[in-house]
């Protein structure tokens, strides 16, 4: 109850203004700062992915660079290994060999034979009694590589002379083919730990070497505290693995391991915990801080605006009443001409738009009749409508439907679109009136009707030119072509009836191919454009060609056109009409699957003709742009049919019922008449 008196008391302090101040500003700085808080938790979980990447980096270095130093160990035991004093069994000599090796690598060399008994060891001077046995620690090892022949690498011990962690390397000597001996070097883990320095480590993480025991071999930082100790984690079997802990310093830690497969050790770089965390502290302190940042802002930018708004509005102008010039200025404001006109149409208002679009000053206005605006040809039927306006008032736009006209003070005229809104002030019936100088919209609407016309005549005339370069193509194949064709069929018939079996029946085959060439050649000028259109009419080229395509097809289909005359219209639309029923019967081929019968009708309707086209195939699916959506991605055909209608003002649509059948329609004016026209 505290805290709500409180914010009831802080609201009162605030002001309304300031309140509706502070929601806007959180409205836009909320989402601001929720997207920065997204940004920055996103960097700092792709820096915290960069610091493990490159630990895991680092530990494979680190990895690498310890089996490159065992494998130098090695090599150098394989080196000692083919010695010839060891081949001809002089250990004594060898003695002096490996110890001469030993002081300038700093390694110590043992030389076991195959029951492990020790015949070197370059920690004692010769002949010395080495009667020891192998430590626990290496004895298995050393009996693995008798059995496998394979090298080897101990975990961490302490040796016994050399009273230090030492790691045994070694290698099996081969003489004969079996194992002679066993030659092993004592490498110092101060060797692995210096190793470890030389890496570029950072001072916020260390590398630390664990043999198969948990015991740590080696260690980039307090060496003499853990090496020889064992680790608390169990470091998995793994190529790459992470674990987490904490220290012995009580400092919570991930380890990022690395598994050698060379010897079984795993090298691990360990990082504490506050440093992976440091990015996404940092993240949620930087937000924090600029949300405070924005917090203190918005109250500030809050305790201004508020306050000016207040002052010159009242609370957000809900309070108070407009003054004159108030008023005044935003009337003047108004992007439209707006005028009020009293009952008796004289106006009593009117805004510097009015005068600028009559070019009268308001003085020479206010008090007039509305009329002194409307054409003087205008004005008895105005002041009808303005009557009759006044028995029923309503807010509309006047003259739907006409084209409407102002006249300026120099008696011009100019387009308007007039609204009218009445007003009850009680004293008065008033009307307020705006007016929109429509003058502009006009010529760019007769532009484009203009730009439309001469498009759609472009249209026309290709489509003409379009048409008698078919003419011109199917006369040349039917005149020249055909002819050609026929006389090359007499040649060979001739040559026929001269030639023996054999080549007569290879000429009759010719023959018989060029019989289908020229009845494909027909088709193709059948397709152009039949004779008949010109020669014959209409009519008869619409006969011939649904008689052919019937054949052609083997779908009944029947012409119907008794008591209409249309051989004597136009050729314009003659070539519609043919090529609608053309492009028609093609779809019916195409697309109406299961068609067995087409009807063709042709009729007339007033000072139109009708042509039908109607099939009962499968049908589509039709929507509102008269066009089958399963046609919608392929040809052109439909939309060739509506272009060619739309030229000559005729209307197109289309009904089909999927497993109905589909029905063509087209309204053809008999007059043809261009769409600019229309």
């Amino acid at each position: 109850m505290v805290a709500f008196s409180r914010v009831a008391s802080l609201m009162r302090a605030l002001g309304a203004a300031r309140i509706y101040v502070i929601a806007i500003l959180a409205v836009v700085l909320v989402p601001a700062l929720i997207l920065v808080g997204y940004l920055a938790m996103r960097s700092a979980r792709l820096e915290r992915a960069h610091l493990e990447q490159r630990a895991q980096d680092q530990a494979r270095e680190a990895t690498a660079a310890v089996e490159r130093e065992v494998i130098a160990v090695q090599n150098v035991l394989l080196a000692l290994s083919s010695s010839p004093f060891l081949q001809r069994n002089e250990i004594e000599a060898f003695y002096g060999q490996a110890a001469d090796v030993s002081r300038k690598t700093g390694l110590v060399f043992v030389l076991h034979d195959t029951h492990l008994k020790q015949l070197v060891n370059t920690a004692l001077p010769w002949g010395k009694s080495l009667d020891v046995e192998p430590l626990p620690q290496v004895r298995a090892s050393y009996e693995e590589l008798l059995r496998s022949g394979h090298p080897g690498v101990s975990d961490l011990f302490v040796g016994r002379f050399l009273k230090q962690n030492v790691v045994a390397v070694f290698i099996p000597v081969f003489r004969g083919g079996n194992v002679e001996y066993v030659l092993t070097a004592g490498v110092p883990a101060k060797i692995f730990g210096d190793l470890l320095e030389s890496l570029d480590v950072r001072s916020d993480r260390h590398i630390s070497i664990i043999d198969q025991n948990r015991i740590f071999v080696a260690r980039s930082v307090k060496q003499d505290e853990y090496v020889g100790t064992q680790a608390s984690k169990v470091v998995p079997p793994e190529e790459q693995s992470v674990v987490n802990g904490v220290s012995r310093e009580g400092i919570p830690f991930h380890a990022f391991n690395r598994h050698s497969r060379l010897f079984g050790w795993s090298v691990s770089v360990s990082m504490p915990d506050r440093v992976l965390e440091a990015p996404m502290r940092r993240a949620l302190t930087g937000v924090g801080a600029a949300g405070s940042v924005l917090f203190v802002i918005a109250i500030g930018l809050a305790y201004t605006w508020g306050g000016r708004i207040s002052r010159s509005s009242g609370a957000l102008g809900i309070d108070r009443k407009p003054t004159a010039e108030e008023f005044q200025i935003l009337f003047d404001s108004a992007p439209n001409g707006v005028m009020v006109v009293g009952d008796q149409g004289r106006i009593v208002l009117l805004n510097a738009q009015i005068e600028s679009q009559f070019g009268y000053s308001a003085d020479e206005l206010v008090g007039k009749p509305v009329e002194m605006l409307v054409p003087e040809r205008l004005r008895s039927a105005h002041l009808e409508l303005r009557q009759t306006f006044g028995l029923n008032p309503q807010a509309r736009a006047m003259g739907e439907g006409r084209d409407l006209y102002g006249v300026r003070k120099d008696g011009t005229e100019f387009p308007v679109e007039i609204g009218l809104n009445p007003i009850n002030s009680g004293a008065e019936k008033l009307v307020m009136i705006t007016v929109i100088d429509i003058s502009r919209r006009k010529l760019t609407q007769k532009k484009l009707h203009t730009a439309t016309a001469e498009r759609d005549d472009l249209r026309r005339r290709f489509l003409q030119a379009q048409e008698q370069e078919r003419l011109r193509l199917a006369r040349e194949l039917h005149d020249q072509t055909g002819q050609s064709l026929t006389g090359v069929m007499l040649a060979l018939k001739r040559c026929e009836d001269s030639a023996g079996e054999p080549e007569r029946t290879r000429l009759r085959l010719l023959r018989l191919q060029l019989d289908q060439v020229g009845q494909t050649l027909h088709h193709v000028v059948w397709e152009l454009r039949p004779p008949s259109i010109d020669e014959l009419g209409l009519q008869a080229a619409l006969s011939d060609y649904v008689a052919e395509w019937s054949a052609h097809y083997g779908i009944e289909a029947d012409l119907h056109c008794s008591g209409v005359e249309i051989d004597g219209i136009s050729q314009e639309i003659s070539t519609t009409i043919y090529r609608i029923v053309q492009e028609a019967l093609t779809n019916v081929a195409k697309h109406a699957r299961q068609a067995t019968i087409v009807s063709v009708l042709v009729e007339r309707i007033g000072q139109n003709l009708r042509l039908t086209v109607e099939d009962n195939g499968c049908g589509f699916i039709t929507d509102s742009s008269s066009e089958p959506k399963s046609r919608r991605n392929g040809g052109l055909g439909l939309a060739g049919m509506q272009e060619r209608l739309t030229l000559i003002g005729g209307e197109f649509l289309i009904e089909s019922t999927v497993g109905g059948g589909t029905a063509i329609f087209a309204r053809i004016p008999l007059e043809s008449k261009t769409t600019a026209a229309a």
